[in-house]
């Protein structure tokens, strides 16, 4: 067949990219958090499960990308990317992710593009539309990036669609290799990862009633919960879920649970608890047996704390109404394990919030840490004699990390950083690629008097 009977052959696939089109505008155009966005767009569709999975491939992957599209874009495109129509931009960068990232045939991309710049915005564009992407087509292979030895942070930044402070910053505290691993990892499709509830089942029994019923199943390497799964489907429709044998949740944040180190009896306080991931990990560690204190402002969100404890058999823990900023002064009583997994600006969170890197600014990062000071310090004030404050993070940021440990301790003598890294660091820092989680950060302060 020759490919001019080939563009005339009706192309499958253009109500999803229509539909992903719709999203990508309204993400721009509302300023929207796109997790959120897709998951209800989703829901409205009435589009099928397989239509769904590509809508979310492409938008997440577009988004993921942008960086690098709009770079490659502007190698064949005659007019400014600024001056060009919103909706037309966002033809291109979809179409270029797909030329670029995926299998679609070039006609089909290129078919598919011009139809979309038509139906929403008119004729005129098109030829344009076309140009430019006829011409990244022919010539994508050929395309050069900044070479890593004369401006390697210009060449990650480019090369895996990261901004360049992000880049910069990643590269003065972690090195150029560690650097290119993280932001290689942050641009592939983030594992799966949920967490056996050990009061109810084992990892083996939960993973060969999972594989039963044809869930692909690997043993988490960070803590002896963990299970890396794979063909699903819901998650919440899964008996096992049902049970109570599993929860989502992240490796590190799993390995967050076990530095608290709460044993059989303690009394806990988890300052920043909602959706409830941790508090519940720390009741079953202890055995559902002790007191936990789960602290957030919003009451609905401790609701999905209560949620999740009444699925998994969790008997200890309470919830509180209580401002974090205000917990030192506002909760009675002392605890054994204080646990302040604070907000922070979630850049190991990547590839599962592809958005996040564009949405994230350098200030954010000293706004955040100054909250995150004052936090730590309210924990400080619930922690008994003998007893540790942990305090963590899903961030790659040494300003939000080490730096906020390291400012708190030059104030509280009484407090001392307890060795909890592998080579003997009082830090641990897990990072996407090589421990194959999210970015996670723990230090381990213990209340000397």
């Amino acid at each position: 067949m020759r490919r001019s009977e080939l563009e005339m052959t009706p192309v499958p696939g253009e109500e999803e990219r229509s539909v992903s089109l719709v999203i990508l505008s309204e993400y721009q155009r509302r300023d929207a958090y796109l997790g959120p966005l897709l998951s209800s767009r989703m829901r409205r569709s009435g589009l099928d499960t397989r239509q769904k999975s590509l809508v979310t491939e492409l938008v997440q992957g577009t988004v993921r990308m942008l960086g690098n599209l709009d770079w490659a874009i502007r190698q064949f495109s005659n007019r400014r990317l600024d001056s060009v129509d919103p909706m037309v931009l966002w033809v291109l960068r979809l179409s270029a992710y797909q030329l670029m990232y995926t299998d679609v045939p070039d006609y089909a991309a290129c078919d598919i593009a011009a139809k979309l710049t038509r139906r929403n915005v008119g004729e005129a564009p098109v030829s344009y539309v076309n140009g430019v992407l006829r011409a990244l087509a022919r010539g994508m292979d050929g395309l050069n990036y900044p070479e890593p030895a004369d401006d390697p942070a210009g060449y990650l930044e480019v090369r895996y669609s990261h901004p360049r402070w992000i880049t910069e910053m990643w590269i003065d505290e972690l090195g150029f290799e560690k650097a290119e691993s993280v932001c290689r990892a942050d641009n592939m499709p983030p594992s799966v990862s949920i967490r056996c509830n050990l009061t109810r089942v084992d990892r083996t029994a939960l993973a060969d009633s999972l594989k039963r019923k044809g869930v692909e199943v690997e043993t988490g390497e960070v803590t002896p919960e963990a299970l890396l799964i794979k063909g699903s489907g819901p998650l919440d429709a899964l008996d096992e879920y049902k049970r109570g044998w599993f929860a989502v949740q992240d490796q590190g944040a799993m390995l967050v649970g076990h530095r608290v180190d709460a044993c059989s009896g303690m009394r806990v306080c988890d300052m920043c608890s909602a959706p409830g991931g941790k508090s519940n990990h720390l009741a079953e560690l202890m055995g559902d047996d002790g007191y936990i204190l789960a602290l957030d402002r919003s009451e609905g969100r401790l609701e999905m704390v209560m949620e999740a404890a009444g699925r998994l058999g969790n008997s200890i823990i309470e919830t509180s109404v209580v401002d974090a900023t205000t917990a030192g002064v506002t909760v009675d009583g002392l605890f054994d394990r204080v646990l302040l997994d604070a907000p922070c600006s979630g850049l190991g969170t990547l590839s599962r919030r592809p958005d996040i890197r564009w949405r994230r600014q350098p200030d954010d990062i000293t706004g955040l840490a100054a909250l995150q000071r004052s936090l730590i310090t309210q924990g400080a004030m619930l922690v008994r004699p003998g007893g540790a404050l942990i305090y963590s993070t899903c961030t790659i940021s040494r300003t939000e990390n080490e730096d906020v440990v390291l400012s708190f301790l030059g104030g509280h003598p009484e407090f001392e950083a307890i060795a909890s890294g592998e080579d003997g660091s009082p830090f641990t820092l897990l990072l996407p690629g090589s421990d194959r989680c999210d970015g996670t950060f723990i230090a381990v302060l213990r209340r000397m008097k």
